[in-house]
């Protein structure tokens, strides 16, 4: 389940609350929870030293322990909708005590995520030494800033597909923090030059709302084929 040479663990957060998706990280897809989805995708990638999932909700706590991972009950602090990822990160690091060199998050809300894209982004952390990066997906429509009654392109004229400007965005499929990097700064995120790693955008796919979790399970099977 585990490789024992790594030097990299696995944060899974899963909290109990979500305000726009109710029970969002016990959601089903062909009868297997979302928790349950990527704590798999986390152990087929064979790439962790350990796989800890992190939540304030014993029911979900209960699947990480009946699939044999690390499970760590968060204190009420950082269990509310304020919480952010980097505060829960820090009360689970403060209890391990063996060990590692770096951390990967998967979110639970990217059921949509390929074991081999764990597998290769890891790779390319470790191959480039680097002690932050993220996933992110290409956009290369014409953007506009949101504008309650009409539509002006940020570049001021609209243009041809082959002709536009690429963006990228913050997919949240995946990140990469160094232990030294963390330790120095208690937070996943640098002030500035966050490398990145290029994924596909339906593979990326973020549940945030019940849309989102229909076009999921539709994509699922398809995916997974």
């Amino acid at each position: 389940m585990f490789n024992k040479k790594s030097k990299t663990i696995c944060f899974i957060p899963a909290r109990k609350g979500s305000t726009r998706l109710k029970n969002k990280n016990l959601r089903k897809i062909n009868s297997v929870s979302l928790t349950e989805i990527t704590i798999n995708q986390a152990k087929k990638s064979g790439v962790f030293k350990d796989i800890i999932l992190s939540s304030d909700s014993n029911l979900i706590l209960d699947i990480g322990r009946k699939l044999k991972i690390s499970c760590h009950k968060r204190n009420k602090l950082n269990s509310t909708k304020y919480s952010t990822t980097d505060s829960a990160l820090l009360e689970t690091i403060k209890k391990i005590k063996y060990q590692y060199d770096n951390i990967i998050i998967l979110q639970v809300t990217s059921p949509l995520r390929n074991f081999k894209t764990i597998k290769n982004f890891l790779n390319f952390c470790i191959k480039k030494k680097i002690d932050t990066c993220l996933t992110a997906s290409l956009i290369d429509e014409n953007l506009a800033n949101f504008n309650k009654k009409f539509f002006n392109p940020i570049n001021n004229k609209r243009k041809r597909s082959q002709d536009r400007k690429k963006y990228l965005y913050e997919n949240g499929l995946i990140y990469f923090i160094s232990k030294k990097f963390f330790e120095k700064n208690n937070k996943i995120y640098p002030n500035h030059n966050w490398n990145y790693f290029l994924t596909d955008k339906y593979e990326s796919i973020d549940i945030d709302n019940y849309t989102d979790y229909k076009v999921c399970k539709t994509l699922y099977n398809k995916l997974n084929q």
